[in-house]
């Protein structure tokens, strides 16, 4: 099992974050979830899922439910959430994916991070 504390965010990474979550298109919603979609199943078809791309699957499925659940969300969530989703596309972010496993951590430290923030301020789902 990888220890996922591996990657951590600090402060000015943080702050760092939320300047591109500012810069964030809304209107790119469908666009990111579409190469969302392809993502995960490009992971479900290449190869055994570990722990955490089964997390972060597991992850961008609530992230997907809360934009469809929640169509008047405020718009810096909706950010929030479509930065989440653009950062765990991007295989070339601060880890590389294609590192065996350890090219997620960056990925799911910034998917938990963002999902602790926005859970307090979305109501209650029940997950079927």
């Amino acid at each position: 099992m990888i220890d996922t504390k591996l990657f951590q965010l600090t402060n000015d990474d943080k702050l760092r974050y939320l300047e591109l979550i500012e810069k964030i298109n809304i209107e790119q919603k469908y666009t990111i979830m579409n190469v969302l979609g392809k993502k995960i199943q490009d992971i479900l078809d290449d190869r055994q899922v570990n722990s955490i791309e089964a997390e972060l699957i597991d992850d961008m499925a609530q992230l997907v439910e809360i934009l469809e659940f929640h169509t008047d969300l405020p718009d810096i969530i909706v950010k929030k959430i479509l930065f989440a989703m653009s950062y765990f596309i991007d295989k070339n972010d601060e880890i590389p994916d294609i590192i065996p496993k350890y090219g997620f951590l960056d990925d799911i430290t910034i998917v938990s991070w963002i999902l602790n923030d926005i859970r307090k301020q979305i109501p209650d789902m029940t997950r079927a």
